[in-house]
């Protein structure tokens, strides 16, 4: 089989997994996600306060309430971020897809190399592919 052959086939794989059920439920995520204002607000302000520490931790004399404020603000945020349902499911769905994707690349090694990558036991002297 040739090269281009081998591309073509890579290029169905790839239009199959963005056609597929997982793909859509992935996208209508990602939209929701990107849709919610109250969620990129809070995400907007947990990269100013990140930012603000950031700034506050490098100076010569940082003020350790100003640093235990902003860090008592960033662990709000991020409980309230993680909370969200639309933050809930774009993970989720994130996840799902990479997840697809590395059984994917899997299976392609595996007939590849005759070694399963995703039975990596670690002990470097049963495979191959690490070294």
């Amino acid at each position: 089989m040739e090269k281009a052959q081998i591309l073509e086939l890579a290029a169905t794989i790839g239009k199959e997994v963005k056609e597929s059920a997982l793909m859509k439920a992935y996208e209508m995520a990602e939209a929701d996600y990107v849709a919610d204002e109250a969620l990129q607000d809070k995400i907007r302000e947990y990269s100013v306060q990140q930012q603000l520490l950031a700034e506050e931790n490098t100076k010569s004399a940082p003020n350790a309430f100003i640093i235990e404020t902003i860090q008592g603000r960033l662990q709000g945020l991020y409980g309230e971020i993680t909370a969200s349902k639309t933050f809930v499911e774009f993970s989720e769905k994130q996840d799902q897809v990479r997840e697809l994707l590395t059984q994917i690349n899997n299976v392609m090694m595996q007939q590849i190399t005759g070694e399963d990558p995703s039975a990596c036991t670690h002990d470097c002297s049963t495979c191959h592919g690490c070294h």
